[in-house]
């Protein structure tokens, strides 16, 4: 019985070292592929759109100048919905979220988000605010895009521009 027992003793030990070195891991790093993450700065830009989100009217050529600026990895972009009414009193604590979560610069497209740029710039100077389709006012911290067929690349340079100021 002593003997049985020490033979599938041997026989697990023998399994157990064969089953390492199959599963072993490969230590070759040049095997693995190249990482797909995009590191960016500490800079970002953030699109305010009405409540249709990216579908809403003119924000589409605004949305991929933002991305051709985020293409080379310095800007990051992200967008938000302002949901109700079409008003600046509406479209205000959209856009201070945004100043809030630290967005470097800040995006609007059409009235009223070009009203409430304007109307908050001057209380946050270090922030970098561009209207797209707005009034057409500007103010130290304010840039006014037209909406044209040159919009994205408006939009992009823009964008560029803010942070090569920034360092970035």
């Amino acid at each position: 019985m002593r003997r049985w027992w020490v033979a599938a003793a041997a026989g697990v030990v023998v399994a157990g070292v064969a089953a390492v070195l199959v599963w072993w891991p490969d230590h070759d790093d040049s095997a693995l592929p190249p990482a797909r993450a995009r590191v960016y700065a500490d800079f970002s830009a953030c699109l305010l759109t009405g409540g249709q989100g990216l579908a809403s009217p003119g924000a589409a050529p605004v949305w991929a100048g933002m991305q051709d600026a985020s293409g080379d990895g310095r800007v990051k972009v992200s967008y938000l919905a302002a949901a109700g009414p079409v008003t600046e009193a509406n479209y205000l604590p959209y856009l201070n979220s945004l100043v809030q979560r630290r967005c470097d610069v800040v995006v609007t497209v059409g009235e009223p988000g070009g009203s409430a740029a304007l109307g908050q710039a001057a209380a946050h100077p270090a922030v970098r605010f561009v209207a797209v389709g707005g009034s057409g006012r500007a103010a130290s911290n304010v840039s006014a895009v037209r909406e044209t067929e040159r919009t994205r690349a408006e939009v992009a340079g823009a964008v560029r521009a803010a942070a090569d100021a920034a360092g970035h």
